[in-house]
């Protein structure tokens, strides 16, 4: 639509305001800065040219929030305890969209098909969405452990526990898969043995609970390997190779589904959606950029997320203390964003786009908070150490 044009360009002029004046203390990286600027540049040109260019300007408006959040938190939020109840407030939503949900399929039945659509929830649309709700339960984690007998911290427990149960009677080998990689991943780096734990933990859960179900999330794994899906990637990647560098247009792949669905030319062993009509995204997400950004949107989006990952791990490395741990916390759900990825995930949904911008803003702040005179001390102290033990 183009009344929504201005209002993009609110937001590219929202990410250079925090240029204004150079680099201050305390500020984010600007690094992370100028690769979301980026991204949102080739987003531009790659709408300017779109096949679809009202489709694909209507579907880019998530960016107007999500970028907005990230200039928010990235730039606004100057304490590690902000962040921390920021991590409260994306747990309580976790919490209640996942007790909603429990509630729905008590009164209509375990098939989310059904009467997911019919409650009109903007931020789940489809069964698969619980994806969101994985993703939220590292940061979940990090109040858990960080104080386990407080309220955030029960609150973060029960969470986990609840999404895990959705999970499981909705029965998504997608989110089930989500949410234990970035669980694992966080506590593999609060604790290497305590990712080991969280990997036991949810594996037995979900056995349990998928048992009480007649298994029917383990037969999705052993009897589905190889779904529709591989069509929709084979569809994704001629897409691509017709328009290598700007692509076809942000979120035109349901534009272009019906024509590629009769040029492709398909295996005998792969199977065709069963839904019928236009998929509205490729069930990848590296594809997806690809076939509708091109390499330069490719590029744009691995350096965005490239950069963010590279300073997620110096500030949890480097930082002890809560610092610290907060920053595992979003390290963990960035990388089960990027590992969902490559079967679900998707920039056409409001929470992708509006989850990885906060996740970035709370790295950026993060990393630009000042050290803390016990942390300083703390390293100063086991460096004479180190040194001694060297020279014997």
């Amino acid at each position: 639509m183009p009344s929504q044009l201005p209002l993009l360009l609110f937001v590219v002029f929202a990410v250079f305001s925090s240029f204004r004046g150079g680099a201050r203390v305390g500020s984010a990286p600007r690094p992370l800065t100028w690769s979301v600027a980026l991204f949102l540049l080739t987003t531009a040109a790659s709408v300017f040219f779109s096949v679809d260019r009202p489709r694909s300007l209507a579907l880019s408006a998530a960016w107007i929030p999500g970028v907005l959040v990230f200039v928010v938190i990235s730039e606004r939020l100057r304490s590690a305890n902000r962040i921390r109840v920021l991590y409260a407030c994306l747990t309580f939503v976790a919490f209640a969209l996942a007790a909603t949900l429990l509630a729905a399929a008590a009164l209509y039945g375990r098939n989310p098909h059904d009467w997911l659509s019919a409650m009109q929830m903007p931020v789940l649309v489809v069964p698969n969405d619980v994806n969101f709700l994985a993703l939220l339960c590292p940061l979940a984690l990090v109040l858990l452990i960080d104080k386990p007998r407080s309220v955030q911290g029960i609150l973060a427990g029960a969470t986990i526990f609840l999404v895990a149960l959705v999970i499981g009677v909705f029965a998504s080998r997608g989110a089930a898969l989500t949410l234990a990689v970035s669980l694992v991943v966080a506590g593999g780096l609060f604790r290497p043995r305590l990712g080991v734990a969280v990997g036991v933990a949810i594996a037995v859960g979900f056995i349990v609970i998928d048992g009480f179900q007649g298994f029917a999330l383990a037969s999705k794994f052993f009897t589905r390997v190889a779904d529709t899906r591989i069509s929709l990637w084979l569809m994704a990647w001629e897409m691509f190779l017709n328009a290598p560098w700007l692509g076809h247009g942000p979120h035109t792949f349901k534009t272009l589904y019906p024509i590629y669905l009769e040029l492709v030319q398909f295996p005998d062993w792969v199977e065709l959606d069963p839904w019928g009509g236009a998929v509205p995204w490729a069930h990848n997400l590296y594809l997806e950029l690809l076939a509708e950004r091109g390499i330069l949107g490719f590029a744009a989006f691995a350096g965005m997320v490239g950069t963010g990952l590279a300073i997620a791990i110096r500030v949890s490395r480097q930082r002890t203390g809560e610092v610290g741990l907060l920053a595992s916390g979003a390290l963990a759900s960035l990388c089960g964003f990027l590992f969902s990825g490559l079967y679900e995930t998707s920039l056409i949904r409001i929470w992708a786009v509006v989850l990885l911008c906060a996740l970035l803003g709370a790295i950026g702040s993060l990393s630009s908070l000042p050290r803390v005179p016990d942390e300083t001390n703390t390293r100063k102290r086991t460096r004479p150490a180190r040194r001694g033990r060297n020279r014997r």
